[in-house]
């Protein structure tokens, strides 16, 4: 596949509610939702179209709710961040 077909999978399986070319256009939002629901897979996938950065940063400018105190639990330690940051 090519990378805007899997971007546009991914938007299509993690923010169905609106079209894959709004979620596309920032997706902060799609990150937000593979941090908290999404397949190894399609981590790994987000990983090389957007980089571990923006997965990062996604996951340190999440809303309140957005990202499962669980799944924050386990990104911080993956990103090796502690609780002051």
């Amino acid at each position: 596949m090519t990378d805007d077909l899997d971007a546009r999978l991914l938007a299509r399986t993690y923010v169905w509610w609106q079209p894959a070319e709004t979620t596309l256009a920032d997706p902060r939002k799609l990150l937000c939702q593979i941090l908290r629901l999404g397949r190894s897979d399609d981590y790994l996938t987000a990983v090389r179209l957007w980089g571990t950065g923006a997965l990062r940063e996604a996951l340190l400018g999440a809303l309140p709710g957005e990202i499962d105190p669980k799944s924050q639990h386990f990104w911080r330690l993956r990103f090796g961040l502690d609780d002051s940051q």
